[in-house]
């Protein structure tokens, strides 16, 4: 009875707390915490004398760079963006609030550059009708540094980091230096041949080329990518959306990882010198290698499709049988006339499809002023080390009763010989060329433009 009794007590005294006492446990209620989140958010943002460098990946599409200048007493945010040279170039501005939405939230209320990579209007930035690039307009705080602030996109959860821009920086931006910088290293990588970087691994040096997609197209603009044979010989790649700085690019998310290596920027070394950096601060200079990194056998039906051999006696990288078989096989198709007068050997056309491995030869043989081709339809197989065998299918009408006067170039050496591939450097143009080789006759070489 005494235990029931002294329970009931210590109930009674509990019961008799008021709610306040407990709230003593705590800092603040949730709706102050809350204010205070809002108040912080947005005195930071509009307190930056300078403004705030941002960067934007967008969930279906690629990376997007920002100067954004927040005006307190207008509720105005000024800002330029990097996707097309007008936003570049010239300021946009819209409005902007902070409010209470599980924290602090930011949204800009009116349409601006970041509004561009929402619109659900494929006429607007090319995005996908309904979705845009997915991307968001409204975004929650997360969290903030001595010089930075970060979001969240409220709705497809990507990261919208702020950095405090320098007086300088704020200068550039707004002197129109977005535009130069921009294509300053857009221009860098159209006349760099076959841009790569060196990474050591183990004994070895490996060659990484590197390219950048500059268009703003939902499924690949916007990105660098890295392609390149790694130690075992196999095709190593990496991918990473991006966004333009005043002094280079980064690369959003987690980087650009490639060979287990985690790239995090690219930045101007010096006026023309341009260089990767990983995360520990180890700088990778941009260089230019003559030809294609990877072997043309590996690229052939994927990443070209096409070689194309000219209409001419002789080339540059033709071989001295290749050009005594061709002129016998001009000599031969001449005897034809279809009814506009002889038939002529021009181009051949040798096109790829690495999946299927199929060969598809036409030769261009144009009689008169009508157009005519012929049409040769072939299997292969390439081994390890990149050694073609031909085997020609079965003929058309046609095929089958010219091709004995195309023998000297079809029948005794494309379709009997196996043959290696390779690049080829025009000497004059400097353009890069394909160049078939005989194995078993090995003057018997040409060579035709990549597609």
């Amino acid at each position: 009875m005494k235990k029931i009794i002294y329970l009931f007590m210590v109930l009674l005294v509990f019961a008799s707390c008021k709610k306040s006492n407990f709230d003593l446990a705590f800092d603040e209620l949730p709706e102050a915490r809350t204010q205070e989140a809002i108040a912080k958010v947005n005195t930071t943002l509009t307190t930056a004398p300078n403004g705030w460098i941002a960067t934007l990946p967008t969930q279906a599409g690629g990376g997007y760079g920002f100067y954004i200048k927040f005006d307190a007493a207008t509720q105005v945010v000024k800002m330029y963006g990097d996707m097309t040279t007008a936003a570049s170039t010239t300021a946009g501005t819209s409005t902007f609030r902070v409010k209470a939405n599980a924290g602090a939230e930011l949204i800009f209320d009116t349409y601006n550059f970041i509004s561009l990579l929402d619109d659900p209007n494929p006429a607007s930035f090319g995005g996908v009708t309904g979705s845009g690039h997915k991307s968001d307009v409204e975004f929650i705080y997360d969290h903030s540094t001595a010089d930075s602030i970060i979001f969240t996109g409220k709705k497809y959860r990507q990261p919208f980091k702020l950095v405090k821009a320098t007086a300088a920086q704020k200068a550039i931006y707004e002197a129109g230096g977005y535009t130069t910088a921009i294509d300053k290293f857009k221009n860098f990588f159209a006349t760099t041949k076959n841009p790569y970087i060196d990474i050591v691994s183990g004994q070895k040096t490996l060659k990484a080329g590197i390219t950048f997609d500059f268009s703003t197209s939902v499924t690949s603009g916007k990105r660098a990518s890295f392609t390149g044979l790694l130690a075992d010989e196999t095709i190593g790649s990496g991918s990473s959306k991006y966004a333009f700085k005043l002094d280079g690019v980064d690369f959003l998310g987690d980087g650009l990882v490639y060979n287990g290596i985690t790239f995090v920027k690219a930045l101007w070394k010096d006026a023309t010198t341009l260089a990767l950096y990983d995360t520990s601060g180890k700088e990778y200079i941009i260089k230019s290698n003559p030809s294609p990194l990877l072997p043309l056998y590996i690229l052939i039906g994927s990443g070209y499709k096409t070689v194309i051999v000219p209409n001419a006696t002789t080339y540059p990288g033709w071989g001295a049988d290749f050009i005594a078989r061709r002129a016998l096989a001009v000599n031969g198709l001449s005897r034809w006339n279809i009814g506009a007068g002889s038939l002529r050997f021009q181009s051949m056309n040798f096109s790829f499809n690495d999946v299927t491995k199929k060969l598809v030869l036409v030769i261009d043989a144009p009689d008169g002023t009508n157009a005519f081709s012929l049409t040769f339809d072939y299997t292969y197989t390439k081994s390890a080390d990149g050694v073609f065998k031909f085997t020609l299918g079965a003929l058309g009408g046609n095929e089958s009763a010219i091709g004995p006067d195309l023998a000297p170039v079809l029948a005794q050496r494309i379709n009997v010989d196996t043959f290696t591939m390779d690049y080829f450097t025009h000497p004059t143009t400097g353009a890069t060329l394909a160049q078939f080789k005989s194995v078993q006759n090995p003057t018997f070489t040409f060579t035709g433009s990549l597609q």
